[in-house]
């Protein structure tokens, strides 16, 4: 598993964050693991999507139905739920839901160790200034930051974090589902009311600009070339991948790693 590199930097850790907002109600989780972990990751998807219509690199939470698929979601947030923080908005102040995660994502950012982190964002550079702006309101330094266009397709750690948040925004409607939810879920506005007033201050004020890791970027069309852009650490988006080369690389190395039985599932792709 390649590290991602940007021009002079490498990174082996990283902190991938979605965001789901149902009924009014936005949930961002932030899933932080070393590269080597999202074997394991990929691994725990595969397993809990054996009943179900679900393909990692090809799915993500909304091409399933929800309430047919609640175990599903569940057996893959408590297999993971040490790697998750997630945080709640509860609605009913008119903040946008675009302001409301680059604020949240900022709060669960700041609340981790970044050393050789890259934090991957999912979509295009305003996601990635609107999150910069936001924990510049509570931080010294803005972290490593990288965009990926749909990035629950790239990276298993992206997409445990949109089926986490798709879970939770489904789970919480009231206040004490909060606490009673896996992974616990504080609301933003309460719990971290200290970082909510900066952070949404300074998404609304600032004007800085905010630097992208110059990642190499693909636009993976298949899901072979979109396993290729995992191993070896290329964000989603630019030109189209090169080639649809085979999984075969990826394949020995989830051998040579022990997880054989997950080897087997990417070797149908």
């Amino acid at each position: 598993m390649r590290p991602f590199r940007a021009e002079e930097s490498r990174y082996t850790r990283s902190v991938a964050i979605d965001a789901s907002t149902v009924n009014g109600i936005t949930v961002t989780v932030a899933v932080h693991a070393e590269r080597s972990e999202e074997l394991e990751i990929l691994s725990s998807i595969y397993s809990a999507a054996e009943d179900y219509p679900f393909y990692p690199f090809r799915d993500k939470s909304h091409d399933l139905e929800y309430r047919n698929s609640t175990s599903f979601f569940e057996e893959v947030v408590q297999t993971n739920a040490e790697r998750l923080r997630s945080t709640v908005h509860l609605g009913g102040d008119n903040s946008g839901p675009e302001r409301v995660e680059a604020v949240q994502s900022a709060t669960l950012v700041n609340q981790l160790d970044l050393t050789d982190t890259l934090v991957i964002l999912d979509g295009d550079e305003q996601k990635a200034k609107r999150f910069g702006n936001a924990i510049a309101g509570i931080s010294d330094e803005v972290p490593p930051v990288a965009t990926c266009i749909q990035s629950e397709l790239y990276y298993p750690s992206s997409l445990l974090a949109d089926l986490c948040a798709t879970w939770l925004a489904h789970e919480i409607d009231h206040p004490r589902h909060c606490s009673e939810v896996t992974p616990e879920t504080p609301v933003t506005k309460e719990a971290l009311s200290y970082y909510w007033g900066p952070a949404y201050n300074s998404v609304v004020t600032a004007s800085e600009s905010v630097v992208v890791e110059p990642i190499q970027q693909y636009r993976a069309e298949t899901v072979r070339t979109r396993v290729n852009c995992w191993f070896e650490g290329y964000m989603g988006g630019g030109e189209p991948f090169p080639t649809d080369r085979s999984v075969n690389a990826v394949v020995r190395y989830a051998e040579r790693q022990g997880y054989d039985e997950l080897a087997a599932k990417l070797a149908e792709i």
